[in-house]
């Protein structure tokens, strides 16, 4: 009974670190090295190389910046909505959400993974995955 106590206990400390290594690791500027778009659709191949090189900020009171590299009408319109926002870690959702108190975080979400000073974003309502590191 007692290895079956500590099993379960062993298990909900790595969960609960896991998901508290997102919150923490997340933090800082990451810069897009590679985008992957499952879409032939044009707008979304423009929007996918509109992210390569681009800088996504994250700060510790949640502030959250996204600068792109390139400055075209798409990114300009993507950096507009995404100006004065902010981030939060969704447990439930398991991802991290951008926006505001006001609109629930509901601009945009991003389901992330992050090992070795690389993340993987998949931004959620869309089919663009990107490759970031640290900088």
């Amino acid at each position: 009974m007692k290895q079956l106590i500590f099993i379960t206990i062993f298990f909900l400390s790595i969960s609960a670190k896991s998901q508290t290594d997102i919150k923490d690791q997340i933090i800082g500027n990451w810069k897009v090295e590679n985008v992957i778009v499952k879409s032939t659709n044009k707008e979304m191949v423009e929007l996918s190389q509109a992210f390569k090189n681009s800088i996504f900020s994250f700060t510790k009171n949640q502030d959250f910046n996204f600068t792109p590299k390139q400055k075209t009408k798409l990114t300009s319109m993507f950096t507009e909505m995404l100006q004065n926002n902010k981030w939060i870690y969704d447990e439930k959702r398991k991802s991290i959400r951008i926006g505001t108190t006001k609109d629930h975080y509901t601009i945009m979400g991003i389901t992330a993974k992050i090992e070795n000073n690389k993340a993987y974003f998949r931004l959620e309502e869309s089919e663009l995955n990107l490759e970031l590191v640290k900088i």
